[in-house]
């Protein structure tokens, strides 16, 4: 019997079981039960990799890439919802799907064009930078889940917080000058991770029900833990961020509550964030130098901690004016430390650091990869951003909640790359890469499939 007889005889004998026909075939495919088998995995790495990221060597790295092997699995069994086949319901777009992946892919196709350009050739440069490109078919993979698994990891990220703390009291390590981090993790990492995760616990918290009040108390305590860790750490340039994310803080309160209502929580954290400041001299000794260092650089002390940051910054931007396009390539900057020490640009201590690292995140890519280079590590936080930005206003609380936490880790690592290059390590691209993924298969889930006609399939 021709296919189309056989659906018109199923459609008058029985329409319900053909509707119910193709469900039950797809529930007992092959790409269905590596879902399920996939679903409490990915529940247990989602919720584990907040609280290994600072404490276990290598653990970040690890938990990414076995969700990117089971995402795969998962993707090569069944078949997933590419960016051009949504539903029409489905509130992630062909347009908003594809910008995604474009702004993942950005930073590695970036690479590849300078390495074309400046003749400079070396896998290892694509190590970090392709983290984000492989967090595109975990993202795609994640939205299948259900979202209260999803939710699971928001548990892991209060506790991160309180293991970050607990790692940096316990069994600290000093980098030098009191500045405290873990064995592998150094204090400027160490303490923009540990407070971004005090930040996400508190952006997420919520109070409509019992359960959510105690989350909220426990968000509350992760947030001082961040915050206390990050002190602990030294880490001057995650402070800058602290301004943006109070502002955050205070539109969100006055969105909840009354005005009063909002006052005293708001001056509550203050105090407790005066208290931090008074019972940690750690905190005034940074902050003194910061006057101290740009005092001295106003009277012509290069090589101070700010100074060299502006002389690395100005080679960066002589260095991008020359080859604005292109730039020299990734390791160019490296290369041309001892010209432009000879040259009187750089004082030869500041040289030595540059041969370490430009100490931007966006100089470094604008330097070596031109303005193809800033076009794309501009997307890994716009496009995100803006994308969470979208979903603020959304009816499901889930959804602003996540939507929340999402513009507090772009604001988050867009301000820490202004004094640190972020993305060099592995571990810290892939926290981003994966924790953008997460948090944007929580504010875009995937829209259920409305049953649809018999097939012969």
């Amino acid at each position: 019997m021709p296919v189309g007889e056989r659906e018109a005889a199923c459609r008058t004998a029985d329409p319900a079981r053909c509707r119910e026909r193709p469900a039950r075939m797809l529930a007992a495919s092959p790409g269905a039960k590596a879902q399920r088998a996939f679903a409490p995995v990915a529940a247990l790495l989602l919720f584990a990799y907040p609280m290994i990221v600072l404490v276990i060597p290598g653990g970040m790295n690890t938990a990414f890439f076995l969700l990117l092997l089971g995402s795969l699995t998962v993707w090569t069994t069944t078949r997933l919802d590419p960016p051009g086949k949504l539903e029409a319901h489905d509130p992630l777009t062909r347009g908003l799907g594809l910008a995604y992946a474009w702004a993942m892919a950005g930073l590695p196709l970036a690479v590849f064009v300078g390495e074309v350009t400046s003749h400079l050739w070396g896998w290892q440069r694509y190590d970090a930078v392709s983290r984000f490109l492989l967090a595109v078919p975990i993202f795609w993979c994640l939205r299948r889940l259900r979202t209260d698994l999803l939710s699971r990891w928001r548990l892991g990220v209060i506790a991160g917080a309180g293991v970050g703390l607990g790692a940096v009291v316990l069994d600290p390590r000093d980098w030098g000058s009191g500045r405290l981090g873990t064995s592998f993790v150094n204090p400027i990492h160490f303490g923009d991770i540990a407070l971004t995760l005090g930040m996400l616990a508190v952006a997420g918290a919520g109070w409509s029900s019992r359960r959510e009040r105690l989350l909220t108390v426990a968000s509350v305590g992760a947030l001082l833990a961040g915050i206390v860790a990050s002190a602990l750490s030294g880490s001057r340039g995650g402070w800058v961020a602290l301004p943006g994310f109070a502002l955050f803080g205070w539109l969100e309160l006055r969105r909840r509550l009354s005005r009063l209502q909002a006052g005293v929580v708001f001056v509550a954290l203050v105090a407790a964030l005066a208290g931090v400041y008074g019972a940690i001299p750690e905190i005034h000794q940074r902050i003194g130098l910061i006057v101290a260092n740009l005092r001295a650089y106003a009277h012509g002390h290069d090589d101070t901690s700010i100074g060299i940051r502006f002389q690395l910054w100005k080679a960066a931007w002589l260095l991008f004016t020359e080859h604005p396009l292109f730039g020299v390539g990734m390791g160019g900057f490296k290369a041309m430390m001892t010209p432009l020490q000879q040259a009187g640009v750089l004082t030869p201590l500041a040289a030595d650091f540059g041969r370490q690292e430009v100490h931007n995140e966006i100089l470094s890519r604008l330097s070596q990869l031109g303005l193809v280079g800033l076009a794309a590590i501009l997307a890994v936080y716009l496009v995100p951003g803006w994308m969470f930005l979208r979903r603020l206003n959304d009816t499901a609380a889930d959804v602003r909640a996540a939507a929340r936490m999402g513009l507090i880790l772009v604001w988050g690592f867009f301000v820490y790359g202004l004094t640190v290059e972020t993305f060099d390590l592995t571990m810290t691209a892939a926290f981003y890469a994966l924790t953008v993924a997460v948090l944007l298969a929580l504010t875009y889930p995937r829209a259920p499939r409305e049953p649809g006609p018999c097939s012969a399939s």
